[in-house]
């Protein structure tokens, strides 16, 4: 068995760890041994830089689950001609968007105008659409009994999201506004969100609505294909989403940290990445993302048992079943990362497969 030196937590009040004095990848850790772990970085890797993130990877790591799948990186897009091409910040650092994050985008030259009233969206009936500014509806409070079988609603302002639609209310919707109840005869579109809570839009709210989704009984009846739609960046990776691609971010959550991020993007380079989510045994509890590769080397704890038994280590453990699944879909800045040219001529390529029930993305300035 190798020998080990233990090191306590000075200042944190945490455990004292046995460490192993064998420097080790993370991919040799993994293949013999079971997450959770906690491990360092080896004193022989020991990273130069003196940015916050790097004094972050020097604590000892909980290392707490695999994480396999397709990322995107990006460059910050200042300005858009889509007859000569983009301007980037070239000096910035780049955005990574893993394949499952949670937001929606439309190609920057796909020139089909969203929907601008609720009667609009109405007419089509979608299955989901994307609302891209806060809108008035009617949220029920009090569902309708024998005395008052109209129920409650409150008028109120909607956030921007994705809403499922459910059917069309007309009747009389008696409503709270300013302290007064109102009762009035409205055409509404009932919806939902994604955690189920009902709502009705009115037809004659005005705003900025996409199609995320439309049904394939109406929608060549109705022409919804020439509706503005937005895509998931998983469906644009299953229609062919390459390099040089412009894309703008309608709704989804900004980089964590600051990187001049613009909501318009271009695709730089598209990788199959293996990494580990994991969070600083400390009282900061900062989450990480390393990668498991051949490089650099890291020492594990071998006391893992006593470890575990620690409040500290208890404590994070909740914080990453809670939080590391929504930091693993997160957009991420990465610096210094070379981006290997393109060699294959200038345009935009074209998507091209089939979605389901979502129209395939459009470019118009696709290759030849």
């Amino acid at each position: 068995m190798a020998w080990a030196e233990s090191v306590a937590l000075n200042g944190d009040g945490g455990p004292s760890i046995q460490w192993d004095n064998k420097p080790r990848t993370l991919q040799e850790i993994l293949k013999e041994n079971q997450l959770p772990l906690v491990v360092k970085l080896s004193t022989e890797n020991m990273l130069s830089s003196s940015t916050k993130s790097s004094s972050d990877v020097h604590k000892p790591l909980v290392l707490y689950k695999e994480v396999k799948g397709r990322k995107i990186y990006c460059k910050n897009v200042t300005s858009v001609d889509v007859l000569t091409g983009a301007v980037c910040r070239e000096d910035g650092p780049i955005v990574v968007i893993p394949e499952t994050y949670q937001g929606w985008f439309r190609l920057i030259d796909d020139l089909d105008k969203p929907l601008t009233t609720v009667a609009n969206v109405a007419r089509i009936m979608p299955v989901r659409f994307l609302c891209c500014k806060p809108i008035t509806g009617f949220l029920s409070i009090q569902q309708g009994n024998r005395n008052n079988p109209d129920g409650l609603f409150e008028k109120l302002t909607i956030n921007p999201g994705v809403f499922n639609v459910l059917n069309i209310h007309e009747d009389f919707v008696r409503y709270t506004e300013k302290r007064k109840t109102i009762k009035s005869l409205l055409r509404c579109l009932r919806c939902s969100d994604n955690e189920g809570t009902e709502f009705l839009l009115p037809f004659e709210s005005t705003g900025v609505f996409y199609l995320v989704e439309s049904r394939k009984t109406t929608s060549k009846k109705l022409h919804a294909e020439k509706c503005g739609y937005v895509y998931s960046m998983h469906s644009m990776m299953e229609a062919g989403l390459a390099k040089d691609v412009i894309l703008s971010l309608l709704h989804g959550k900004p980089p964590a940290n600051p990187c001049g991020f613009t909501t318009v993007l271009k695709i730089c380079d598209i990788i199959k990445d293996h990494t580990a989510v994991a969070a600083t045994l400390s009282g900061t509890r900062k989450l990480l993302e390393l990668p498991i590769g051949p490089t650099p080397k890291f020492v594990k704890a071998l006391n893992i048992e006593e470890i575990q038994g620690h409040p500290m280590y208890q404590e994070i453990e909740r914080h990453l079943v809670d939080n590391a699944d929504a930091y693993a879909n997160e957009m991420k800045v990465r610096h210094n990362y070379n981006i290997q040219p393109i060699t294959d001529g200038p345009g935009v390529p074209r998507l091209s497969k089939s979605m389901g029930g979502t129209r395939p993305p459009k470019s118009k300035t696709a290759r030849p």
